[in-house]
């Protein structure tokens, strides 16, 4: 019988996470238009704190959303917070700051592009606040659902 009731439990628990994360998918592209988003702006050329590893504490952050509009793309606003690490013939500098254009790769994964003379360039981007720190970036929500449905499951299966 509790074993059942365990069950049951579960699979409400789960139900409820799903629907919370669908709910969280389909209003995040509003949510990241309206909301704030500061990231940290730097250049390890500039300023070696900056490169990998990265210690977030000593580096300053920008409020992305008081940024004046670029030039070549006035309509767009800051959605998103950006590292870019540019390898070219050996040498390594880390770029981040705020972003304009949004991907589906997004939150998700790195984009890596390789072009001619030793360039390579690894692009990261992140939609909530401070996310410019490592090179992968998850969204906390996606953690915890993770966290959660591995319980579940292990609820389950015992």
């Amino acid at each position: 019988m509790f074993q059942s009731a365990g069950i049951i439990c579960a699979a409400l628990i789960l139900g409820i996470v799903v629907k919370c994360n669908a709910r969280h998918g389909m209003d995040h592209g509003q949510w990241a238009r309206e909301k704030p988003i500061e990231c940290y702006e730097c250049n390890s050329e500039y300023d070696p704190r900056c490169g990998d590893p990265f210690d977030p504490y000593t580096i300053g952050k920008v409020n992305c959303s008081m940024k004046r509009p670029l030039d070549h793309i006035l309509q767009e606003k800051p959605k998103l917070c950006r590292k870019t690490v540019q390898k070219v013939q050996g040498h390594i500098r880390v770029i981040r700051g705020c972003g304009y254009i949004p991907h589906d790769w997004d939150d998700k994964q790195c984009l890596l592009r390789a072009g001619t003379h030793d360039v390579h360039v690894k692009y990261c981007s992140c939609t909530h606040s401070l996310c410019n720190t490592g090179s992968f970036h998850s969204s906390p929500s996606r953690i915890i659902t993770g966290g959660i449905l591995l319980g579940v499951a292990r609820l389950i299966l015992g």
